[in-house]
């Protein structure tokens, strides 16, 4: 048996003097992730070449995208302005991330998640990575 999808978003913004702790201070909400530039990254060692602040969905990874997007939007909705003003500073992202086991799910959008996504300019990222396999379970094949 296959194991199960998984999906996830958050609102980030990136840029090579971007201070975590100014975005912070701007938004009024703590980050999910963030770092400076010049920080090692703790999975590989090696220097940061920009800075990130990130806002994660708190959804569980077996909900839907539009979930998830919403419940991030709803985040954001806490400080309309202060995040306005970060996105647009920093062309603010939408970032999807799937992980897909057993079969693509298919991605929707409803009016109400384009407008908030306009209402932020957000752009919107997709990183999808569709991880079936052709091998049986009961064979080596």
């Amino acid at each position: 048996m296959s194991e199960p999808n998984e999906s996830y978003a958050y609102f980030t913004v990136t840029g090579d003097d971007l201070d975590p702790s100014e975005i912070t201070k701007i938004v009024g909400v703590a980050p999910t992730d963030s770092w400076k530039k010049g920080e090692l990254n703790p999975h590989n060692g090696r220097e940061r070449k920009f800075g990130r602040w990130s806002l994660y969905s708190r959804l569980a990874r077996s909900e839907e995208f539009e979930a998830h997007v919403a419940d991030v939007l709803a985040q954001l909705d806490q400080n309309p302005d202060g995040f306005r003003k970060v996105s647009e500073r920093y062309e603010g992202c939408m970032q999807l991330v799937g992980y897909f086991h057993s079969y693509y799910p298919g991605l929707y959008s409803s009016r109400e998640t384009v407008q908030g996504l306009a209402k932020y300019k957000l752009g919107v990222d997709h990183d999808f990575y569709y991880l079936y396999s052709h091998a049986r379970e009961d064979t080596d094949v």
